[in-house]
């Protein structure tokens, strides 16, 4: 057993009552300092410092002097099969669709080793950072399903213990229902993925639509996770959608969707009837910070004669979906990093610190500063369905992230303090991969 002393958590990650402020402790400084105990894998005990005395003797004990300490962080939303691909396939100019056309070409070169590579240097970047689980969607289809599940398949046994892969089965709705379902259900079964997915788009047939994908899901035994409304439209209503379908069908799964950003524009009576619906269904909302503001709300002015772009002209909007308003509601809220490298963003690290505090700044998590860690921690363990995951309680993976930093406003400061991580009983090895080694890989 190894007792660590004098641990800052975060209230949002600590069980009842610990997760409770203490009168007069301030209210800019939401967590507790506690001693924790590891014993193997899990974590045996947590106490407020200086009441443990009926702990059972440990073998180590090691005294953190009162600095933050993280449980291992969560990554609810990314594409490993489209990650490091910006070198060969740059969207310098782009907004959503001309990048996901530059993605459909680069898709040609998404061998099962291709993507292994460059799924497997995420991999090992997401732990070096100190994250303990991942949900990745990969594209399904008749062009590059078979060989990025297969390689997920790899990715997931080899990580077993470290991070626990999790998969969706991400495909166009055109394409499902395109004569591609069988094929696509199918490569679902075999992998034995986490989640179906998908990006429905905004038509008279969505109702049936997501009828016909919950009935498959349901074949499958497992819940759904939707890329929806990823766009300024206001009459983008597929997460409404989704949660009437949700009612219509009793589907007994778990629902998440992704983005939402078009819930942003809407009336303000319109987005409280669709939250209550959200909250009815049960589904949980991730919101993608990240990439949707550097995605949403591109604009440019008049294309000179001969050329391909207008000038750039300075965003108006930017595509933060409702997240105080879910809080408010009681529905499951969570941030993920979403693309890494790619068309669609050109830079990110599987990096879940650099997305808690960026949503922290751009969605004003710091008017619920006690909550805001749930959105890298508990929030994605819900969704995920990880019980115990993102807390430091009883039975919960004895994986931590431990900063050097003692107060949260000093990590929301200086995100790039040094972090130390504990994995079961010891403290571990964290070395990122060096982005040199991409230049030994195949060109094309």
């Amino acid at each position: 057993m190894h007792l660590l002393r004098r641990a800052r958590i975060p209230l949002a990650c600590l069980p009842a009552p610990l997760n409770r402020a203490k009168e007069g402790s301030p209210p800019l400084e939401p967590w507790r300092e506690c001693d924790v105990l590891l014993d193997g894998d899990k974590v045996a005990s947590v106490r407020e410092s200086g009441t443990g005395a009926g702990d059972a003797p440990a073998t180590r004990v090691t005294d953190l002097g009162g600095v933050l300490v993280f449980p291992g962080l969560l990554e609810v939303h990314t594409h490993l099969d489209k990650c490091h691909t910006w070198d060969r396939a740059p969207g310098v100019h782009s907004d959503f669709w001309e990048s996901l056309g530059l993605l459909h070409a680069d898709s040609v070169l998404w061998t099962e080793e291709d993507v292994y590579r460059r799924a497997e240097f995420a991999m090992r970047t997401t732990w070096a950072h100190g994250t303990r689980a991942l949900r990745t969607h990969i594209d399904t289809n008749f062009r590059t399903g078979v060989g990025s599940l297969a390689a997920m398949s790899r990715l997931r046994a080899e990580w077993a213990g470290r991070v626990e892969l999790q998969v969706v089965s991400l495909f166009a709705f055109k394409d499902f229902f395109g004569g591609a379902a069988d094929h696509i259900v199918a490569l679902a079964a075999k992998h034995k993925v986490n989640a179906m997915g998908g990006f429905p788009q905004p038509n008279p047939d969505l109702p049936r639509q997501l009828d016909s994908i919950m009935a498959a899901a349901r074949e499958l035994g497992i819940g759904l996770d939707l890329h929806v409304d990823e766009s300024d439209l206001v009459a983008a209503e597929c997460l409404r959608a989704t949660a009437e379908a949700v009612l219509r069908n009793q589907f007994p799964y778990p629902v998440a969707c992704g983005h939402n950003c078009s819930l942003s524009v809407q009336s303000p009576e319109r987005a409280r009837e669709t939250i209550a619906l959200v909250k009815e269904a049960g589904i949980g909302i991730i919101s993608l910070p990240l990439t949707n503001l550097h995605l949403q709300g591109r604009a440019r002015g008049p294309v000179a004669p001969g050329a391909k772009f207008g000038a750039p002209r300075t965003p108006q909007w930017r595509g933060l979906t409702l997240i105080h308003e879910f809080v408010e509601a009681g529905v499951t809220v969570a941030c993920g990093g979403d693309n890494v490298r790619d068309a669609f963003i050109g830079w990110g690290d599987f990096d879940m610190v650099e997305v808690y505090v960026e949503s922290v700044r751009l969605a004003h998590l710091d008017t619920r500063l006690a909550f805001s860690p749930a959105v890298v921690t508990t929030g994605p363990a819900a969704i995920m369905g990880l019980p115990g995951f993102g807390l430091v309680a009883p039975g919960s993976p004895a994986d931590l992230v431990v900063f050097e930093a003692r107060k949260l406003y000093s990590l929301l400061a200086r995100p790039s303090t040094p972090r130390r991580f504990v994995h079961g009983e010891e403290f571990r090895e964290a070395l990122l991969p060096s982005f040199d080694e991409m230049d030994a890989w195949p060109k094309a």
